[in-house]
């Protein structure tokens, strides 16, 4: 199986890594480069009457049909991966919760707190952000966010330093709303402390308007930023606690776009309306949640786990997506957990170590963390593995479905509201992504596939740093650029790979652009079609 799938990719590697075209756009024409993430934006939600400017966006400039997240599709990944350029076996951010003994020696930490993150000094990514790159040049960065403030400080981790600069009203409420200190007492002045957020099911809309606000009535106009990330925290939280599709997150989503609406306005009163690209991402899909695991709870009555708070396995949950550190990265130990998860039900797709230019695993059936950028780093998990999906419909007529995991309680099918995200289903893997403004194309549909990855390489481009570009693991985006390649004209491959262990069989779908690899989707294929 091993030789079979290398001989695979290297067959991908011949046909795929010199590009469509030798076609290379200028540098671009813009003065300001906005991207707006609108956090777990599923980009079937756009349509003409929720998202009207939205809609338009997308129109008539360039829609990226076959955009993906990063792996494991949670937020503080992909906040770290759409400002680096970078997939986290470079950044160093492996999910919504990484272990990091210097932080805590038996635990995985919630990186969303910005105050958990400063404890690792300058070490919080081991890769330069945008904010880093641009940091001493005349094309200053700034980032405004209404997430958590350790997505926030993702975004540019160095800004306590001076290395650009990030806005979020939850630093210190009513104290600190920003880094470098001295821009927080400006805002403050001005826009007085952000609202309080609500609760896990109250909506988020004013913590986006405070921060909108910021961005629209100070940052551009006074900073006069070339760089902007500009987070609106919902309809993730929304979505959340009542699903995708549900009246509730409709109505977030609709404010969301009145938002856009209202910057495209401020854009064009201050003249800016025709110099300004922007691109629209969101974090990540969605999917319900219909089945709950209690990870811990199942390694600990399998005795694979001595205690709750024991160091010999220490779990961090990314949601949909679970990463396994194993006391001294024990082979043995490490062969046996993913032969348990593998005779789960409950388990969906296993990655373990693998070798290079494989997508296969060092353990028997499980696929490689290095094919999906999870390994080869120091904070890398020796196991990470994720849950069934399907394209079912949730009560909302909405597709996509899957597990989830909980701390407490017995794992089995649930029926809830709740949706979740960081698995590797097409429904959470497939995110919004689209672009406008004078350096991007007009009424374009790109097909081949995009990445949040590819979005820091792009603006480098068009900003004529492309030695800076070429040096991330991303792609520039040249077929969405005027002047590009036809879009087209951009050769894709497309591949299915496969691994078993017994009756365990998973299937992997990755597709390849100019030498990158895009995972699409992997699932664990039926118990019927692994005994055929």
């Amino acid at each position: 199986m091993a030789h079979r799938i290398a001989f695979v990719l290297v067959v991908l590697a011949a046909l795929c890594g010199t590009g469509a075209s030798g076609q290379q756009p200028a540098a671009g024409r813009a003065a300001l480069h906005i991207v707006l993430v609108l956090d777990g934006l599923r980009p079937d939600s756009i349509n003409a009457t929720d998202t009207p400017n939205l809609h338009r966006l997308r129109s008539e400039g360039v829609d990226f049909a076959s955009s993906h997240s990063v792996f494991p599709t949670v937020t503080r990944v992909n906040a770290t991966s759409i400002a680096s350029g970078m997939y986290p076996d470079r950044h160093g951010i492996m999910g919504n919760r990484i272990f990091v003994p210097a932080v805590d020696p038996k635990r995985a930490f919630n990186n969303d707190d910005a105050k958990l993150l400063l404890r690792l000094g300058e070490h919080i990514t081991t890769a330069p952000s945008l904010a880093e790159i641009l940091h001493g040049s005349a094309d200053r960065f700034v980032a405004v966010s209404s997430g958590s403030t350790g997505s926030a400080l993702l975004l540019a981790p160095r800004a306590p330093g001076g290395m650009g600069m990030v806005v979020n009203g939850g630093f210190t409420p009513g104290e600190q709303v920003a880094f470098p200190k001295e821009d927080s007492a400006a805002i403050l002045s001005r826009f007085g402390p952000a609202p309080k957020k609500g609760g896990a099911t109250e909506p988020h809309d004013e913590p986006v308007a405070w921060a909108m606000r910021v961005l629209s009535e100070y940052v551009i106009p006074e900073l006069k930023p070339r760089v902007v990330i500009s987070w609106l925290t919902e309809p993730d939280h929304t979505q959340h606690a009542h699903g995708v599709g549900s009246p509730q997150a409709l109505e977030t989503i609709r404010r969301d776009d009145a938002q856009v609406g209202a910057l495209l306005k401020r854009l064009g009163e201050l003249g800016l309306a025709e110099r300004t690209d922007i691109m629209v991402v969101s974090d990540h899909g969605f999917a319900q949640t219909v089945l709950d695991v209690n990870v811990q709870q199942a390694l600990l009555d399998a005795k694979l786990l001595s205690a709750e708070e024991s160091d010999d396995v220490v779990l961090a949950s990314s949601g949909q997506a679970m990463a396994v550190h194993v006391k001294g990265r024990d082979p043995k130990r490490i062969a046996a957990i993913a032969a348990f998860l593998q005779a789960q039900p409950w388990c969906g797709v296993v990655f373990t170590a693998g070798g290079p230019g494989t997508a296969e695993g060092k353990v028997r059936g499980t696929f490689s963390l290095e094919f999906v950028h999870l390994g080869g780093h120091p904070r890398s998990p020796d196991i990470v593995f994720t849950f069934p999906w399907s394209s079912a419909r949730n009560r909302f007529g909405v597709p996509g479905t899957e597990g989830n995991i909980v701390s407490s309680g017995a794992t089995g099918p649930v029926q809830v509201e709740t949706a979740n995200h960081g698995g590797i289903g097409p429904w959470t893997v497939h995110n919004t992504m689209l672009a406008w403004g004078p350096d991007f194309k007009r009424g374009a549909v790109v097909r081949a596939p995009a990445s949040n990855v590819d979005v820091a390489p792009t603006i480098l481009h068009l900003l004529g740093r492309d030695e800076a570009a070429n040096a991330m693991q991303g792609r520039v985006l040249l077929e969405a650029l005027v002047g590009g390649p036809d879009e087209d004209q951009v050769p894709v491959e497309m591949r299915s790979f496969e691994v078993e262990n017994g009756p365990y069989r998973a299937v992997l779908q990755a597709s390849r652009v100019e030498g990158r690899i895009y995972v699409d989707k992997a699932w664990r294929a039926p118990a019927e079609a692994a005994a055929r």
